[in-house]
């Protein structure tokens, strides 16, 4: 009897040789049994290290814990998808003990989006919060409200030093930039030119996790001798015709090795503007973020050579069981939680497609 989850009362009364009617009394410390079947009882109890039916216990409380969700809209196929499918996985497994999510979406674009979706969510109560910490000072001053509510708060995608959060589930951003580096400068070497797509954001800030990861990107860089030039090209989704005409002047400037990297996950879009325009001979070694669909395909076609993936939906998964285990257990839990840093290449890929929660 191997696995203490399914311990019945009818194994307990087995084991310690007494009537199922005497365990259910010393459980629930009603009726009256004799001192000698009791130690038996307890015994028996301690040496399975047994534990009352959690879920009949909250059931029986019939009290609700409904969670907010506070992430970037999407669509079918991209990054926040992936993180919502880990999110509902753990709810579907969660069912029994009355927890539920509500969505908040914005635009990962606009922190005015983000900033009105705050507003809104900070007019419900809620058991809990995981915020993709996308807007830093946004996301800290709504946190401050959390704390001021004595609400628990995940932080998801990215994180943010020095804040009260419960935890933290996600890539160490700064190592993930210093690995793209790596990888970049192994292919074009120190004399090597880089085209950095910048992703135009409407606010104040830009995404915390692209500059931590654009920080760490250039502090290997400049510790280990690159000599070349750094471009930046905002990237436009609709490639207007301003900046497929910077991306050729970048593409005459350069020298025969080229590399270009997003801090995001959208690499496709800059496969997608070297294909609108003739490279002639010069090879582009492009570097990106996520196993997005679009990513994917553009790995098998070798548009680009690596994607670094920090496994979203795990991120999604485990924000809401801790929270959860918090709130309903009142366990201890850890509170920066790296996810692995996964190199993806056309030869691996299909592998890592595979992995399922």
């Amino acid at each position: 009897m191997e696995d203490k989850s399914i311990i019945r009362i009818v194994d307990i009364a087995k084991l310690a040789g007494v009537s199922v009617g005497t365990v259910d009394r010393v459980l629930h410390n009603r009726g009256r049994v004799s001192e000698e079947k009791r130690i038996k009882i307890e015994k028996v109890l301690k040496e399975i290290n047994y534990e009352p039916n959690m879920v009949a216990r909250f059931l029986a409380s019939k009290k609700d814990y409904t969670f907010a969700v506070l992430i970037p809209s999407f669509i079918e196929g991209e990054y926040w998808e992936l993180v919502t499918t880990g999110i509902d996985k753990a709810v579907a497994e969660l069912k029994n003990f009355n927890i539920g999510i509500e969505y908040f979406f914005f635009d990962q674009q606009d922190e005015f989006s983000f900033n009105n979706t705050v507003k809104a969510l900070n007019q419900r109560e809620f058991a809990g919060v995981v915020i993709a910490t996308i807007f830093g000072e946004s996301v800290i001053g709504l946190s401050q409200k959390l704390e001021e509510k004595e609400i628990p708060y995940i932080y998801i995608d990215s994180d943010i030093p020095n804040q009260h959060n419960l935890a933290y589930f996600g890539a160490d951003s700064h190592m993930s930039g210093i690995i793209a580096a790596k990888l970049m400068m192994r292919e074009i070497g120190e004399t090597g030119d880089i085209l950095i797509g910048k992703i135009k954001y409407k606010g104040t800030s830009n995404s915390v996790q692209m500059e931590t990861r654009e920080q760490g990107f250039k502090e290997y860089l400049n510790n280990n001798g690159f000599k070349g030039e750094i471009y930046y090209l905002e990237i436009d989704s609709e490639q207007s015709k301003d900046v497929v005409n910077e991306l050729k002047s970048i593409l005459n400037n350069t020298n025969n090795k080229l590399g270009a990297i997003v801090f995001n996950s959208r690499i496709y879009e800059l496969v997608e503007l070297f294909e609108s325009i003739a490279c002639g001979d010069k090879k582009i070694n492009l570097i990106g973020y996520d196993s997005i669909e679009k990513n994917v395909e553009a790995l098998k076609n070798d548009q680009v050579l690596f994607l670094i993936s920090q496994r979203s939906t795990q991120q999604g998964y485990d924000a809401i069981k801790s929270l959860s285990n918090h709130l309903l257990f009142s366990k201890i839990i850890n509170k920066i939680n790296f996810m692995p840093i996964d190199i993806l290449m056309k030869e691996n890929i299909e592998y890592y497609k595979n992995y399922k929660l």
